[in-house]
C-alpha cells in the first residue's frame, strides 16, 4: 500500500511540475508583454498567472501537501511566481522605453 501512495505524490508532483513550468511560462510573456507595451495581453498574463499561481497554492492545501517538508518547493514557486508578478505590477517594470 505505500508504493501505490508513493505513486500518487510522484504523479501528483510530476502534474505541479508541468503547471509550475507553465505557469512560468506565463510569467515570461507576462514580462514580454509589458516590456513591448501591450496593455490588454499584459493584463490578461498577469491575471492568468496569479490566478493560476492562487489556485495551486489553494489546493496543495486542500490536499494537506501545503505544510509537508516534500512539498515545499512547490509551494515557494508558486508563491515566487505570484510575488514576482505583484511587485513587476506595483513598479510597472517592464515598461516600454518613451
Amino acid at each position: 500500500m505505500a508504493k501505490r501512495s508513493r505513486n500518487r505524490y510522484r504523479e501528483m508532483e510530476s502534474l505541479m511540475t508541468k503547471i509550475i513550468l507553465g505557469d512560468a511560462l506565463v510569467f515570461v510573456l507576462y514580462l514580454l508583454c509589458a516590456g513591448f507595451g501591450w496593455s490588454i495581453l499584459k493584463v490578461i498574463t498577469a491575471i492568468i498567472a496569479i490566478f493560476g499561481s492562487l489556485l495551486c497554492v489553494g489546493w496543495l492545501y486542500l490536499t494537506g501537501e501545503f505544510s509537508r517538508r516534500r512539498s515545499l518547493w512547490m509551494v515557494t514557486a508558486f508563491i515566487c511566481i505570484i510575488i514576482c508578478v505583484a511587485v513587476s505590477l506595483l513598479l510597472n517594470y517592464p515598461c516600454p522605453a518613451a
